[in-house]
């Protein structure tokens, strides 16, 4: 499993156990200042998903 499926299987699991989409975005942000671009990929895939 790749680096960006496991982030996108935790933050969807979070997402389904009502943690509001603004702490993800959040989350997406810091990650990104960081320059973790696997782990904000699976964190969008995971916000897309959910969203639907």
């Amino acid at each position: 499993m790749s680096t960006s499926e496991k982030y996108f299987q935790q933050y969807f699991d979070k997402l389904q156990k009502g943690v509001p989409l603004n702490e993800l975005y959040q989350e997406l942000y810091k990650l990104e200042k960081e320059e973790k671009y696997d782990a904000c990929a699976g964190i969008l895939k995971a916000i897309k998903k959910f969203s639907k």
